[in-house]
């Protein structure tokens, strides 16, 4: 009889399939955007949004990112999405919305990059769905790492920052329709459509934690903003947040289109669905709150740098002639030679010294960073917004009123260069912060109606003082 059993004569069962995630295996071996450089296969034709007809179409868009947030969802299947970032993507031309999905790639985004998309598909949201908002109505979804005929890049070194300022195709010569001011918006104009404001960054705050309705962590920055009529707030949350770290307190214009608002005493702005953030969008009138800010900060600044470039001070030290002035005669000249600099010398008597007021209060030195005062007892600190540390000078408010016989100069108002804080104190700004208390009481008792001569300029012009900067201090 035959060896055989009787299992020989039946196939054994086919084994189950693997469960898939919907790729096949030729696209599970596509490598990710971060590992190598994305090649289209594709004929893709360059587009402006605001040209853009919903349907199926390979497309090139490119812009600049006017609103973001980040929505994670885990999934335990490896090669599966983790989260999407939903984009808001601007050009001079319309607004349109992107859904960009991600598995391993980390992407950086801020707001005001400039951005290029390659996509197959473009559709048109509606108001019975949350695919897109009404400010960007036409969306696409894209998922770099899973889709060979789309992608998504960043252009870090490529912007010249000159592509894409011009939002809402403004001109000079027209306004821009719904735009206001702060002072406006407060009083009402928050209810109107399509409402703008164009202000200024005044002010970076710290960064904060929070724990938001979802029980995680975020961070928040909060950015005081201005223009000619009021001061308020933008409150930006999480990774947008980090965007602020790259803009500059009384030089980065923000144009806000429909922002989120809660009005107490001062506008509090946010970002909502619908809003569009601008930075420094290129407009007469960004140009204009840019100079009023920037005015207004050389008045405010809590201790400017002596401007060494503006004077020759070798040349007025051995100058033939050496006029000395007094505060009147330096008042006249300059209320009729408003663009003209003047160079001399003023005899003056100290009749205040505030010293050790300044050394408890650890004020001493001083300087700014990020639109904030930095203070301390020490020669650096750290700035509480960006925690570099920064270099300080001495206080110029440790020196009280001079006077002359025709006039006076408050606390504060004089620019001292380091050579002139040597001469006068007797020491380094090194020294000084680290002096006993008996010796800084001895200096202030020393200089205490201690007549001078001050070394000074002065200049009205375009770049503007508005102070006396004393290179020079004689006894």
């Amino acid at each position: 009889m035959p060896s055989s059993s009787i299992q020989s004569f039946f196939s054994s069962s086919p084994s189950k399939p693997a469960l898939s995630d919907g790729f096949t295996p030729e696209e599970m071996a596509l490598p990710t955007p971060s590992t190598t450089t994305w090649t289209p296969t594709l004929d893709y034709e360059e587009c402006d949004i605001g040209a853009i007809e919903p349907g199926p179409r390979n497309l090139t868009i490119m812009g600049r990112i006017v609103n973001f947030y980040e929505l994670s969802k885990p999934s335990k299947s490896p090669r599966a999405a983790q989260g999407y970032i939903k984009v808001m993507l601007a050009d001079d031309t319309g607004a349109m919305t992107v859904r960009l999905w991600y598995a391993k790639t980390e992407y950086k985004l801020r707001l005001g990059q400039l951005v290029t998309l390659w996509t197959v598909h473009v559709s048109h949201g509606s108001e019975h769905n949350s695919l897109a908002p009404s400010a960007a109505p036409l969306f696409t979804t894209i998922f770099p790492e899973g889709e060979r005929n789309c992608y998504f890049m960043v252009h870090e070194r490529s912007d010249d920052g000159t592509m894409f300022k011009k939002p809402f195709r403004c001109r000079d010569s027209q306004a821009l329709p719904g735009l206001m001011t702060l002072r406006n918006f407060t009083d009402g104009g928050y209810d109107v459509d399509e409402c703008k404001l164009l202000v200024c960054v005044k002010s970076i705050g710290p960064r904060k934690t929070f724990v938001n309705k979802n029980a995680a962590t975020s961070e928040l920055i909060t950015v005081g903003v201005l223009d000619d009529t009021a001061q308020g707030t933008l409150t930006l949350y999480g990774s947008a947040s980090n965007s602020a770290s790259a803009w500059q307190p009384s030089h980065t214009v923000l144009l806000i289109a429909n922002p989120g608002w809660r009005i107490d005493r001062t506008a509090k702005l946010s970002l909502n669905a619908n809003t569009q953030l601008h930075i420094d969008p290129d407009m007469a009138d960004a140009r204009y709150v840019r100079a009023l800010a920037q005015r207004l900060t050389k008045r405010e600044h809590v201790n400017p740098p002596f401007p060494s470039a503006m004077f020759d001070t070798e040349a007025a030290e051995t100058a033939a002639v050496r006029v000395l002035y007094t505060l009147a005669d330096i008042d006249a000249f300059v209320r009729n030679n408003r663009r003209e600099q003047v160079m001399g010398y003023i005899s003056v008597l100290i009749t205040e010294l505030h010293i050790l007021t300044n050394y408890k209060r650890s004020m001493l030195m001083g300087n700014e960073c990020c639109g904030l005062p930095v203070y301390a007892n020490a020669v650096t600190a750290k700035c509480r917004q960006c925690e570099k540390q920064v270099p300080l000078r001495i206080n110029p408010k440790i020196l009280g009123n001079v006077i002359d016989e025709t006039g006076q100069i408050s606390s504060g108002k004089l620019i001292l260069s380091d050579a002139a804080w040597e001469q006068l104190l007797g020491r380094t700004a090194e020294h000084l912060v680290s002096a006993e208390v008996d010796t800084m009481r001895y200096l202030e008792q020393r200089l205490l109606f201690l007549r001078v001569t001050l070394g000074f300029g002065l200049c009205l012009g375009d770049d503007e003082i508005g102070r006396l900067a004393v290179w020079c201090v004689k006894a």
